[in-house]
């Protein structure tokens, strides 16, 4: 990946730190970016199934698929992942350090029911299903971990710059309400100066330094410098937990065992909890050195800097509604096409965020610490449309099954969710942003089923997925070189009578991730950047009765 493309990933991937965190391009694609589950069939066949129906993993993708086998059916899914993650710190001077971490997960992505309706007919309208379907579109349980020394930036010298840059008042830092609407520092800022990460310095009462910081001021010019007082071991860790669920109602029609035509309402449910804690701890104190004034200034005293913490948590859940349509024809009896489109779901969403942080010397009487209150904010966010073909090809004794599926990640927008308001209001800098950056994603899917006996059936399928992010180069707009690939296999057992269950294994490699816990605040230094590379191990079976 070169520079330019790493570069618009790291500026939607940059740690919180507004008050408004949850309204920016990296959780709204974060929070609606599908990673379709299912039934054991439907992932051992790699999820292409929009020509193929006849399961509840292929009502999520094309609502058709109920129609698609003439009895009713109930099937529930239990699953187990297994989460890992690889991270490796770059202080400007390559990628190392790398650590390894994992997390295991057990949940039930799928389960639902197909009621199938005879009209007695023998051509026309055959059959109608009703079906009631819950189906998980994302889970998300990681956890990283990151490290290594820096002696060029810190992170107590970006809220600083911050700070500075805005000539922040240090008495309405110390002494103003969280809680004022009109306030307009940002909590890091808030925090950071309560907790002793950053100060005034030099009988300045507008500047700012950081507390793993230093400054000088030259004899001759005057001029001062600010820069790292020494080497630091930065630690950065991010636990991240949540679910997309799918609730669907669902309505199919069999037409002369030639089209099938269906309908979902889907609705969907949301958490997302995402955790960091940052820390920076001095290699050599003695380097650190820090003055505090006692007696009302009378007395200065020094102290030297250990460490210092800087904790952020965001919780953003909400529901949404959308509709989808599809349908399924068998132009000749071995031949499948099928296509669906989804409206874009309308979410509201609920945000809380919290921030800490805290400071300890070698002498504790000058250590700090500052916990912001909850802050709260409520929106709404518009998702992408979909639309997606299929095409299959079938026998007694198998079949190859190819998906195609698009999403126009241009059209989410952030809206208030007072209804009455016209116009984007505070959220028209964030949706220009997204036009920008973001496009057209698309999914490529496929599948093969081969039935050993009557009885026993073994599968295989293969996912590759596209970003929708964009950059500019030379006045072009161009995609960015990030896929997401998925391998599936697994097995199938239908008895004669009412019972069949299926197994299936699916591992997903994710698109590498580059993530700056702080923004760069020193012109040609740049801040440390971290790599995330992610897998998803998923070991899921279906239990299904036929009636």
């Amino acid at each position: 990946m070169n520079k330019i493309i790493k570069m618009t990933v790291i500026s939607l991937t940059v740690i919180m730190s507004s008050n408004a965190i949850g309204q920016n391009i990296g959780d709204a694609l974060r929070l609606t970016q599908n990673n379709y589950y299912g039934t054991a069939r439907s992932i051992g066949l790699g999820n292409a199934m929009t020509a193929l129906g006849g399961d509840l993993g292929s009502v999520v993708l094309n609502p058709a698929g109920s129609a698609v086998n003439n009895f009713s059916q109930f099937t529930f899914s239990p699953n187990i992942s297994l989460i890992t993650t690889q991270s490796a710190y770059n202080n400007g001077e390559g990628f190392a350090n790398t650590v390894k971490g994992e997390r295991q997960k057990f949940t039930v992505p799928s389960i639902g029911v197909i009621l199938n309706f005879s009209s007695g007919e023998k051509s026309g309208l055959k059959n109608v299903t009703l079906s009631f379907i819950g189906n998980a579109t994302d889970y998300c349980y990681d956890e990283m971990l990151s490290k290594g020394t820096n002696d060029k930036t810190s992170y107590s010298g970006e809220i600083a710059s911050h700070a500075s840059k805005f000539r922040l008042d240090p008495n309405k830092l110390q002494n103003d309400n969280f809680d004022d609407s009109k306030f307009p520092y940002t909590w890091d800022a808030l925090v950071g100066f309560r907790s002793g990460i950053i100060s005034v310095y030099g009988g300045h009462d507008d500047r700012y330094i950081g507390v793993a910081e230093k400054y000088t001021t030259d004899p001759t010019t005057k001029i001062e410098d600010i820069r790292t007082a020494g080497p630091l071991d930065q630690m950065y860790n991010r636990k991240r937990s949540g679910r997309k669920y799918d609730m669907l109602m669902n309505l199919g029609m069999n037409i002369s065992d030639k089209l099938y035509i269906g309908g979902n309402i889907g609705f969907v449910s949301l958490y997302s909890n995402v955790s960091t804690n940052y820390r920076e701890t001095a290699k050599d104190p003695s380097a650190f050195e820090n003055e505090f004034e006692l007696d009302g200034g009378k007395r200065k005293v020094k102290a030297y800097l250990d460490n210092f913490t800087f904790k952020q948590a965001l919780k953003i859940s909400g529901s949404g509604v959308y509709a989808k349509l599809g349908m399924i024809a068998l132009p000749v009896n071995w031949v499948r096409i099928g296509a669906a489109i989804q409206t874009p779901t309308a979410m509201a969403l609920r945000e809380t965020y919290q921030c800490s942080g805290k400071t300890e010397f070698d002498k504790t009487m000058f250590n700090a610490e500052s916990t912001s209150p909850k802050g709260r904010n409520s929106y709404r966010l518009i998702t992408p449309y979909r639309a997606n073909l299929g095409l299959a090809l079938t026998s007694k004794r198998g079949l190859l099954s190819f998906d195609y599926e698009m999403a126009d990640y241009s059209g989410m927008k952030f809206k208030e969710t007072d209804l009455s308001f016209v116009g984007d209001n505070g959220f028209e800098e964030v949706n220009d942003q997204i036009k920008e950056t973001l496009s057209l994603a698309h999914s490529f899917r496929a599948g093969a089923e081969f039935k050993i006996t009557p009885e026993i059936a073994v599968r295989a399928g293969y996912n590759f997925s596209t970003s929708p992010e964009r950059y500019i180069e030379n006045g072009v707009k161009r995609s960015v070189k990030a896929y997401t690939k998925a391998f599936s296999f697994g097995a199938g057992y239908s008895s004669s009578d009412s019972f069949f269950c299926d197994l299936a294994f699916r591992f997903q490699k994710y698109a590498d991730e580059y993530l700056m816990p702080y923004g760069n605040y020193i012109d040609n230094t740049p801040s440390p950047e971290i790599k995330i590379s992610k897998g998803l191990w998923n070991i899921i079976m279906t239990f299904g009765w036929r009636f």
